[in-house]
Protein backbone atom coordinates (compact mmCIF):
# COMPACT_ATOMS: atom_id res chain seq x y z
CA UNK A 1 0.00 0.00 0.00
CA UNK A 2 1.01 3.41 -0.71
CA UNK A 3 1.02 5.98 1.82
CA UNK A 4 -0.29 9.17 1.19
CA UNK A 5 1.60 12.32 1.50
CA UNK A 6 1.04 13.95 4.90
CA UNK A 7 -2.57 16.31 4.64
CA UNK A 8 -3.41 14.35 2.08
CA UNK A 9 -5.97 11.69 3.16
CA UNK A 10 -7.50 10.41 -0.29
CA UNK A 11 -5.70 7.06 -1.54
CA UNK A 12 -3.19 7.04 -3.95
CA UNK A 13 -4.17 5.33 -6.70
CA UNK A 14 -2.25 2.80 -9.31
CA UNK A 15 -2.03 3.07 -12.75
CA UNK A 16 0.25 0.62 -14.41
CA UNK A 17 0.47 2.22 -17.88
CA UNK A 18 0.98 -0.34 -21.13
CA UNK A 19 3.17 1.14 -23.77
CA UNK A 20 5.93 3.21 -22.11
CA UNK A 21 9.35 2.82 -24.53
CA UNK A 22 10.98 1.40 -21.37
CA UNK A 23 8.33 -0.90 -20.34
CA UNK A 24 5.61 -1.08 -18.30
CA UNK A 25 5.76 1.54 -15.13
CA UNK A 26 3.72 2.28 -12.32
CA UNK A 27 1.85 6.08 -12.06
CA UNK A 28 0.66 7.78 -9.14
CA UNK A 29 -2.59 9.64 -8.97
CA UNK A 30 -2.30 11.29 -5.28
CA UNK A 31 -5.66 13.14 -4.80
CA UNK A 32 -5.22 16.32 -2.89
CA UNK A 33 -7.21 18.88 -1.25
CA UNK A 34 -5.24 21.52 -2.13
CA UNK A 35 -4.99 24.79 0.84
CA UNK A 36 -8.09 23.57 2.33
CA UNK A 37 -6.87 20.69 4.43
CA UNK A 38 -9.22 19.26 5.88
CA UNK A 39 -12.28 19.23 3.09
CA UNK A 40 -12.81 15.91 2.79
CA UNK A 41 -13.37 15.57 6.85
CA UNK A 42 -15.55 18.73 7.11
CA UNK A 43 -18.99 17.47 7.86
CA UNK A 44 -20.38 15.11 6.15
CA UNK A 45 -17.28 13.65 5.70
CA UNK A 46 -16.21 11.57 2.75
CA UNK A 47 -17.04 7.84 2.88
CA UNK A 48 -16.17 6.62 -0.06
CA UNK A 49 -14.04 7.94 -3.78
CA UNK A 50 -14.76 7.04 -7.20
CA UNK A 51 -12.41 8.27 -9.47
CA UNK A 52 -12.55 7.44 -13.82
CA UNK A 53 -10.21 8.13 -16.29
CA UNK A 54 -11.85 8.74 -19.90
CA UNK A 55 -10.00 8.45 -23.02
CA UNK A 56 -10.08 11.82 -25.46
CA UNK A 57 -11.48 9.42 -28.10
CA UNK A 58 -13.86 8.14 -25.65
CA UNK A 59 -13.25 4.43 -26.26
CA UNK A 60 -11.07 3.64 -23.07
CA UNK A 61 -12.86 4.19 -19.66
CA UNK A 62 -11.84 2.87 -16.19
CA UNK A 63 -13.14 3.56 -12.76
CA UNK A 64 -12.67 2.43 -9.40
CA UNK A 65 -13.69 3.46 -5.75
CA UNK A 66 -12.93 2.73 -2.54
CA UNK A 67 -13.03 3.88 0.89
CA UNK A 68 -11.09 7.28 2.21
CA UNK A 69 -7.35 5.49 3.16
CA UNK A 70 -8.17 2.55 0.95
CA UNK A 71 -6.12 1.63 -2.57
CA UNK A 72 -7.30 1.95 -5.61
CA UNK A 73 -6.41 -0.06 -8.43
CA UNK A 74 -7.22 0.75 -12.52
CA UNK A 75 -5.72 -2.07 -13.49
CA UNK A 76 -3.61 -1.23 -16.94
CA UNK A 77 -4.19 1.02 -19.54
CA UNK A 78 -2.49 2.51 -22.37
CA UNK A 79 0.13 5.04 -22.00
CA UNK A 80 0.32 6.18 -25.43
CA UNK A 81 -2.87 8.28 -24.78
CA UNK A 82 -4.48 11.64 -23.35
CA UNK A 83 -7.32 11.19 -20.82
CA UNK A 84 -9.52 13.18 -18.44
CA UNK A 85 -9.80 12.26 -14.78
CA UNK A 86 -13.46 12.90 -12.87
CA UNK A 87 -13.31 12.39 -9.10
CA UNK A 88 -16.24 12.42 -6.75
CA UNK A 89 -16.45 11.92 -3.00
CA UNK A 90 -19.59 10.53 -1.75
CA UNK A 91 -21.03 11.13 1.99
CA UNK A 92 -22.14 8.01 3.82
CA UNK A 93 -25.61 8.58 2.61
CA UNK A 94 -24.61 8.56 -1.49
CA UNK A 95 -24.59 12.27 -1.86
CA UNK A 96 -21.28 14.06 -3.87
CA UNK A 97 -19.65 16.34 -1.34
CA UNK A 98 -16.16 16.27 -3.02
CA UNK A 99 -15.73 17.07 -6.69
CA UNK A 100 -12.88 17.25 -9.12
CA UNK A 101 -11.80 17.60 -12.20
CA UNK A 102 -8.15 16.91 -14.62
CA UNK A 103 -7.78 19.24 -17.08
CA UNK A 104 -8.33 17.47 -20.41
CA UNK A 105 -5.83 15.33 -22.61
CA UNK A 106 -3.67 14.69 -19.88
CA UNK A 107 -1.07 12.30 -21.79
CA UNK A 108 0.15 9.84 -19.34
CA UNK A 109 3.51 8.98 -21.14
CA UNK A 110 4.73 12.50 -20.94
CA UNK A 111 4.03 12.82 -16.86
CA UNK A 112 7.41 13.84 -15.74
CA UNK A 113 7.87 12.27 -12.36
CA UNK A 114 5.93 9.09 -10.76
CA UNK A 115 3.30 11.43 -8.99
CA UNK A 116 -0.16 12.85 -11.18
CA UNK A 117 -2.16 14.94 -8.64
CA UNK A 118 -6.08 15.77 -9.07
CA UNK A 119 -7.80 18.18 -7.12
CA UNK A 120 -10.45 18.09 -5.57
CA UNK A 121 -12.73 20.56 -3.43
CA UNK A 122 -16.08 20.60 -1.49
CA UNK A 123 -18.80 21.34 -3.68
CA UNK A 124 -20.53 24.92 -3.45
CA UNK A 125 -18.38 26.91 -1.93
CA UNK A 126 -15.36 28.47 -3.05
CA UNK A 127 -11.63 26.56 -2.47
CA UNK A 128 -8.26 27.22 -3.34
CA UNK A 129 -5.96 24.28 -6.02
CA UNK A 130 -2.17 23.71 -4.56
CA UNK A 131 0.10 26.28 -5.93
CA UNK A 132 0.26 29.74 -6.76
CA UNK A 133 0.47 32.54 -9.32
CA UNK A 134 3.96 34.17 -9.64
CA UNK A 135 2.44 37.70 -9.63
CA UNK A 136 -1.03 38.98 -9.23
CA UNK A 137 -2.76 42.20 -10.77
CA UNK A 138 -6.01 44.10 -10.00
CA UNK A 139 -8.15 44.71 -12.70
CA UNK A 140 -6.66 42.63 -14.97
CA UNK A 141 -8.38 40.81 -18.11
CA UNK A 142 -8.41 36.88 -17.36
CA UNK A 143 -8.68 33.91 -19.99
CA UNK A 144 -8.53 29.97 -20.19
CA UNK A 145 -5.59 29.11 -22.86
CA UNK A 146 -4.84 25.81 -24.70
CA UNK A 147 -8.05 24.35 -22.74
CA UNK A 148 -5.06 23.86 -19.61
CA UNK A 149 -4.45 27.27 -17.96
CA UNK A 150 -5.91 30.44 -17.06
CA UNK A 151 -4.09 33.60 -17.56
CA UNK A 152 -3.53 37.29 -16.14
CA UNK A 153 -1.86 40.16 -18.27
CA UNK A 154 -2.50 43.51 -18.08
CA UNK A 155 -4.17 45.43 -14.79
CA UNK A 156 -1.90 47.40 -12.08
CA UNK A 157 0.30 44.71 -10.52
CA UNK A 158 -0.05 44.22 -6.82
CA UNK A 159 2.41 43.80 -3.88
CA UNK A 160 4.21 46.73 -3.04
CA UNK A 161 7.81 47.57 -4.09
CA UNK A 162 8.69 44.65 -5.58
CA UNK A 163 5.56 44.87 -7.69
CA UNK A 164 7.40 47.31 -9.68
CA UNK A 165 9.44 44.57 -11.14
CA UNK A 166 6.32 43.10 -13.22
CA UNK A 167 6.06 44.14 -17.21
CA UNK A 168 1.86 44.70 -17.11
CA UNK A 169 2.68 43.22 -20.35
CA UNK A 170 3.74 39.84 -18.92
CA UNK A 171 1.41 36.72 -19.12
CA UNK A 172 1.07 35.08 -15.64
CA UNK A 173 -0.30 31.86 -16.12
CA UNK A 174 -1.67 28.90 -13.43
CA UNK A 175 -1.47 25.21 -14.87
CA UNK A 176 -4.78 23.09 -14.35
CA UNK A 177 -1.93 20.03 -15.22
CA UNK A 178 0.37 20.44 -12.66
CA UNK A 179 -1.07 22.80 -10.61
CA UNK A 180 1.09 25.62 -9.91
CA UNK A 181 1.63 29.34 -11.67
CA UNK A 182 4.52 30.48 -13.38
CA UNK A 183 5.01 33.70 -15.91
CA UNK A 184 6.30 34.52 -19.36
CA UNK A 185 9.87 35.40 -19.77
CA UNK A 186 9.39 37.69 -22.36
CA UNK A 187 6.62 40.56 -22.97
CA UNK A 188 3.40 40.77 -25.12
CA UNK A 189 3.33 42.94 -27.70
CA UNK A 190 0.66 45.41 -25.55
CA UNK A 191 -0.63 45.61 -21.74
CA UNK A 192 -3.93 44.26 -22.71
CA UNK A 193 -6.92 45.78 -21.32
CA UNK A 194 -9.15 43.10 -23.66
CA UNK A 195 -7.98 39.35 -24.71
CA UNK A 196 -9.73 36.97 -27.11
CA UNK A 197 -8.03 33.51 -26.85
CA UNK A 198 -8.11 30.95 -30.48
CA UNK A 199 -6.08 27.93 -28.92
CA UNK A 200 -2.53 29.10 -28.68
CA UNK A 201 -3.00 32.24 -30.26
CA UNK A 202 -4.00 35.22 -27.94
CA UNK A 203 -5.77 38.51 -29.06
CA UNK A 204 -4.80 41.57 -27.08
CA UNK A 205 -5.75 44.65 -27.34
CA UNK A 206 -5.45 48.02 -25.52
CA UNK A 207 -6.92 51.68 -25.87
CA UNK A 208 -3.34 51.73 -29.17
CA UNK A 209 -4.31 48.66 -31.13
CA UNK A 210 -4.64 45.05 -30.98
CA UNK A 211 -2.46 41.91 -31.39
CA UNK A 212 -2.32 38.22 -32.18
CA UNK A 213 0.21 36.19 -30.38
CA UNK A 214 0.99 33.03 -30.99
CA UNK A 215 2.33 31.78 -27.39
CA UNK A 216 3.23 28.32 -27.78
CA UNK A 217 5.78 29.80 -30.55
CA UNK A 218 6.56 33.48 -29.08
CA UNK A 219 5.32 35.02 -32.14
CA UNK A 220 3.33 38.15 -32.49
CA UNK A 221 1.80 40.67 -35.49
CA UNK A 222 -0.44 43.40 -35.56
CA UNK A 223 -4.29 43.13 -35.91
CA UNK A 224 -5.32 45.88 -38.68
CA UNK A 225 -8.54 48.06 -37.81
CA UNK A 226 -11.33 46.44 -39.31
CA UNK A 227 -14.33 49.14 -41.34
CA UNK A 228 -16.59 50.66 -38.97
CA UNK A 229 -14.16 51.00 -35.94
CA UNK A 230 -12.40 54.41 -35.52
CA UNK A 231 -10.14 52.80 -32.73
CA UNK A 232 -10.00 50.00 -30.50
CA UNK A 233 -10.39 52.22 -28.07
CA UNK A 234 -13.83 52.19 -29.17
CA UNK A 235 -13.96 48.71 -27.49
CA UNK A 236 -10.76 48.09 -25.10
CA UNK A 237 -11.85 46.91 -22.17
CA UNK A 238 -15.09 45.71 -22.70
CA UNK A 239 -16.12 41.95 -21.43
CA UNK A 240 -15.18 39.03 -24.42
CA UNK A 241 -18.73 37.28 -25.03
CA UNK A 242 -18.36 33.67 -26.31
CA UNK A 243 -20.73 32.08 -29.15
CA UNK A 244 -21.43 28.69 -29.72
CA UNK A 245 -20.56 29.17 -33.54
CA UNK A 246 -16.62 29.63 -32.41
CA UNK A 247 -17.75 33.68 -32.45
CA UNK A 248 -16.09 36.19 -29.86
CA UNK A 249 -17.42 40.17 -29.31
CA UNK A 250 -15.81 42.24 -27.70
CA UNK A 251 -18.54 44.20 -26.72
CA UNK A 252 -17.31 48.16 -25.83
CA UNK A 253 -20.69 48.88 -24.03
CA UNK A 254 -19.73 46.72 -20.84
CA UNK A 255 -16.13 48.05 -20.34
CA UNK A 256 -15.51 49.02 -16.46
CA UNK A 257 -14.34 52.65 -15.21
CA UNK A 258 -11.22 53.34 -13.07
CA UNK A 259 -13.52 53.20 -9.42
CA UNK A 260 -14.13 49.55 -8.77
CA UNK A 261 -17.75 48.60 -9.78
CA UNK A 262 -18.36 51.95 -12.03
CA UNK A 263 -19.04 51.54 -15.48
CA UNK A 264 -16.71 53.08 -18.31
CA UNK A 265 -17.58 55.63 -21.31
CA UNK A 266 -20.51 55.00 -23.50
CA UNK A 267 -19.64 52.79 -26.52
CA UNK A 268 -21.89 51.80 -29.35
CA UNK A 269 -18.98 49.03 -31.28
CA UNK A 270 -18.44 46.00 -30.48
CA UNK A 271 -15.83 44.23 -32.05
CA UNK A 272 -16.81 40.55 -33.70
CA UNK A 273 -13.91 37.89 -33.82
CA UNK A 274 -14.53 35.34 -36.49
CA UNK A 275 -13.77 31.41 -35.26
CA UNK A 276 -11.20 31.78 -38.58
CA UNK A 277 -9.70 35.78 -36.73
CA UNK A 278 -11.05 37.63 -38.81
CA UNK A 279 -11.99 40.96 -37.12
CA UNK A 280 -15.44 42.63 -37.61
CA UNK A 281 -17.40 45.71 -36.35
CA UNK A 282 -21.20 45.56 -35.22
CA UNK A 283 -22.92 48.64 -33.97
CA UNK A 284 -25.02 49.08 -31.35
CA UNK A 285 -28.11 51.56 -32.09
CA UNK A 286 -27.44 53.46 -28.70
CA UNK A 287 -24.60 54.08 -26.82
CA UNK A 288 -24.44 52.10 -23.51
CA UNK A 289 -22.16 52.70 -20.88
CA UNK A 290 -22.39 49.48 -17.68
CA UNK A 291 -24.47 47.72 -20.13
CA UNK A 292 -24.81 42.99 -19.67
CA UNK A 293 -24.02 41.26 -22.38
CA UNK A 294 -24.74 37.23 -23.40
CA UNK A 295 -25.03 34.79 -25.74
CA UNK A 296 -28.33 33.69 -26.08
CA UNK A 297 -28.74 30.28 -28.72
CA UNK A 298 -31.41 30.65 -31.69
CA UNK A 299 -31.46 34.05 -31.22
CA UNK A 300 -27.74 35.60 -30.96
CA UNK A 301 -26.20 38.14 -28.95
CA UNK A 302 -28.09 40.29 -26.22
CA UNK A 303 -26.73 43.36 -25.01
CA UNK A 304 -29.06 44.85 -22.14
CA UNK A 305 -29.45 48.06 -20.02
CA UNK A 306 -26.62 50.69 -19.29
CA UNK A 307 -28.87 53.56 -21.34
CA UNK A 308 -31.51 56.04 -20.05
CA UNK A 309 -32.60 56.42 -23.81
CA UNK A 310 -32.49 53.68 -25.88
CA UNK A 311 -34.59 50.15 -25.52
CA UNK A 312 -34.28 48.08 -22.81
CA UNK A 313 -31.88 45.49 -24.51
CA UNK A 314 -30.70 44.98 -28.29
CA UNK A 315 -30.07 41.62 -30.38
CA UNK A 316 -27.13 40.92 -33.02
CA UNK A 317 -28.69 38.46 -35.21
CA UNK A 318 -27.40 35.61 -37.09
CA UNK A 319 -25.29 37.43 -40.45
CA UNK A 320 -26.57 41.00 -38.84
CA UNK A 321 -23.94 44.09 -38.46
CA UNK A 322 -26.28 46.34 -36.83
CA UNK A 323 -27.99 45.53 -33.62
CA UNK A 324 -32.33 45.38 -33.58
CA UNK A 325 -33.45 47.28 -30.41
CA UNK A 326 -36.41 45.31 -28.75
CA UNK A 327 -39.21 47.00 -27.29
CA UNK A 328 -38.52 47.09 -23.61
CA UNK A 329 -38.53 50.02 -21.10
CA UNK A 330 -35.23 52.00 -21.45
CA UNK A 331 -32.96 50.43 -18.32
CA UNK A 332 -30.48 52.67 -17.18
CA UNK A 333 -29.03 50.18 -14.68
CA UNK A 334 -25.39 49.59 -14.66
CA UNK A 335 -22.50 47.23 -14.08
CA UNK A 336 -25.22 44.05 -13.72
CA UNK A 337 -24.47 40.69 -15.83
CA UNK A 338 -26.61 38.47 -17.81
CA UNK A 339 -26.94 34.78 -17.91
CA UNK A 340 -29.57 32.36 -19.61
CA UNK A 341 -32.06 31.24 -17.10
CA UNK A 342 -34.06 29.13 -19.76
CA UNK A 343 -35.37 28.59 -23.53
CA UNK A 344 -35.34 31.79 -24.52
CA UNK A 345 -35.27 33.25 -21.06
CA UNK A 346 -32.29 35.56 -19.80
CA UNK A 347 -32.08 37.38 -16.19
CA UNK A 348 -30.10 40.16 -15.34
CA UNK A 349 -28.33 40.00 -11.99
CA UNK A 350 -26.42 42.53 -9.56
CA UNK A 351 -25.65 46.04 -10.96
CA UNK A 352 -26.39 49.67 -9.81
CA UNK A 353 -29.63 51.50 -10.17
CA UNK A 354 -30.14 55.52 -8.75
CA UNK A 355 -27.27 54.47 -6.64
CA UNK A 356 -28.66 51.70 -4.67
CA UNK A 357 -28.29 47.75 -5.85
CA UNK A 358 -30.60 47.25 -8.94
CA UNK A 359 -32.74 44.36 -8.63
CA UNK A 360 -32.81 40.74 -10.28
CA UNK A 361 -34.98 40.97 -13.31
CA UNK A 362 -36.12 38.45 -15.64
CA UNK A 363 -36.57 39.21 -19.70
CA UNK A 364 -37.14 37.38 -22.93
CA UNK A 365 -35.13 38.74 -25.26
CA UNK A 366 -36.76 37.42 -28.53
CA UNK A 367 -40.68 39.18 -27.25
CA UNK A 368 -41.42 41.38 -30.49
CA UNK A 369 -43.95 43.71 -28.62
CA UNK A 370 -45.43 44.67 -25.21
CA UNK A 371 -42.34 43.66 -23.60
CA UNK A 372 -40.98 44.48 -20.25
CA UNK A 373 -38.43 43.09 -17.87
CA UNK A 374 -39.69 41.19 -14.69
CA UNK A 375 -38.66 41.91 -11.72
CA UNK A 376 -37.26 38.50 -9.49
CA UNK A 377 -38.73 39.77 -5.58
CA UNK A 378 -36.24 38.22 -2.79
CA UNK A 379 -33.49 37.91 -5.81
CA UNK A 380 -31.83 41.20 -5.66
CA UNK A 381 -28.27 40.95 -4.71
CA UNK A 382 -27.56 42.32 -1.05
CA UNK A 383 -25.41 45.02 -2.30
CA UNK A 384 -24.88 47.33 -5.04
CA UNK A 385 -22.49 45.26 -7.20
CA UNK A 386 -20.94 46.46 -10.56
CA UNK A 387 -18.95 45.00 -13.00
CA UNK A 388 -20.88 41.64 -12.75
CA UNK A 389 -20.15 38.40 -14.53
CA UNK A 390 -22.71 35.72 -14.60
CA UNK A 391 -22.62 32.75 -15.13
CA UNK A 392 -25.61 29.97 -15.25
CA UNK A 393 -26.12 27.11 -12.91
CA UNK A 394 -28.21 23.97 -12.61
CA UNK A 395 -31.63 24.25 -12.03
CA UNK A 396 -31.93 27.83 -12.98
CA UNK A 397 -29.51 29.62 -10.56
CA UNK A 398 -27.01 32.32 -11.34
CA UNK A 399 -23.44 32.65 -10.03
CA UNK A 400 -22.69 36.37 -9.84
CA UNK A 401 -19.17 37.76 -8.93
CA UNK A 402 -18.74 41.37 -9.12
CA UNK A 403 -16.54 44.05 -7.45
CA UNK A 404 -18.84 46.47 -4.33
CA UNK A 405 -19.65 49.92 -6.18
CA UNK A 406 -17.03 52.75 -5.16
CA UNK A 407 -13.50 53.14 -3.92
CA UNK A 408 -11.37 50.16 -3.61
CA UNK A 409 -14.56 47.54 -3.83
CA UNK A 410 -14.27 43.85 -2.73
CA UNK A 411 -14.72 41.38 -4.81
CA UNK A 412 -17.80 39.30 -3.87
CA UNK A 413 -20.00 36.29 -5.13
CA UNK A 414 -23.44 35.35 -4.91
CA UNK A 415 -25.62 32.22 -5.81
CA UNK A 416 -29.25 33.95 -6.90
CA UNK A 417 -31.82 30.91 -7.50
CA UNK A 418 -34.01 32.89 -10.29
CA UNK A 419 -36.86 30.25 -9.67
CA UNK A 420 -36.90 29.89 -5.61
CA UNK A 421 -36.25 34.35 -5.74
CA UNK A 422 -33.18 33.78 -3.35
CA UNK A 423 -30.38 34.76 -2.81
CA UNK A 424 -27.33 33.97 -1.20
CA UNK A 425 -23.81 35.24 -0.68
CA UNK A 426 -20.97 32.79 -0.90
CA UNK A 427 -17.27 34.30 0.56
CA UNK A 428 -14.54 33.84 -1.11
CA UNK A 429 -11.74 32.23 0.68
CA UNK A 430 -9.29 34.93 0.69
CA UNK A 431 -11.24 38.26 0.60
CA UNK A 432 -9.89 40.51 -2.26
CA UNK A 433 -10.17 43.49 -4.97
CA UNK A 434 -9.89 43.55 -8.77
CA UNK A 435 -9.97 40.40 -9.18
CA UNK A 436 -11.20 38.56 -12.31
CA UNK A 437 -13.39 35.29 -13.23
CA UNK A 438 -13.06 32.71 -15.88
CA UNK A 439 -14.68 29.97 -16.93
CA UNK A 440 -12.11 27.16 -16.61
CA UNK A 441 -11.26 24.63 -18.84
CA UNK A 442 -11.95 21.95 -16.43
CA UNK A 443 -15.47 23.29 -15.99
CA UNK A 444 -14.81 25.14 -13.11
CA UNK A 445 -15.65 28.71 -12.45
CA UNK A 446 -11.75 30.46 -11.02
CA UNK A 447 -11.25 33.80 -9.51
CA UNK A 448 -8.21 34.49 -10.11
CA UNK A 449 -5.47 37.98 -8.97
CA UNK A 450 -6.42 40.79 -7.54
CA UNK A 451 -5.08 42.60 -4.00
CA UNK A 452 -6.25 42.17 -0.49
CA UNK A 453 -7.29 44.88 1.97
CA UNK A 454 -3.90 45.00 3.49
CA UNK A 455 -2.60 45.85 -0.34
CA UNK A 456 -0.84 42.15 -0.83
CA UNK A 457 -1.10 40.24 -3.69
CA UNK A 458 -3.85 37.59 -3.38
CA UNK A 459 -1.77 34.92 -5.58
CA UNK A 460 -3.74 31.77 -4.99
CA UNK A 461 -6.52 30.81 -7.40
CA UNK A 462 -10.28 30.35 -5.74
CA UNK A 463 -12.11 27.76 -8.29
CA UNK A 464 -16.25 26.74 -8.21
CA UNK A 465 -17.38 23.05 -9.04
CA UNK A 466 -20.86 24.20 -10.74
CA UNK A 467 -22.05 20.64 -10.06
Amino acid sequence: MKIPLLGRVLPALGLSLLGCAEGPRTLTVEVVPGHEATAFQDDPPVARIEVTATAAEGDVTVSAAAAPGGELDFGEIPAERAYTFDVRGLDAGGATVVRGRSAAGIYLAAVTGDVLPLFAQRTGRWARPPGELAASRAGAPGAALAERYLILTGGVAAGGAAAGDVDPARLDAYDLAAWGGSASSGALPRAARSLVVRGDLLLTLDDEGASWTDVAAGQSAEASLPEGLGSFAEVAGGRTVEASDGRSFVVGATRAGAAAGAPGAPSDKVLVVGADGALSVAKLRHARAGAAAVWVEGLGLVVAGGSADGAGLEVLGDGATEFSPRPFPPDASEGAGAAVTGPGEIALVGGVQGGAAAPTRRLAPGCAATCAAVEVEGAALTAAIGGVAAFALPGGRILAVGSEAGEDGLTRSFIVDVAAAQVEELPLREPRRGAAVVPAPNGTLAVLGGVHADGTPALTIETFFPE
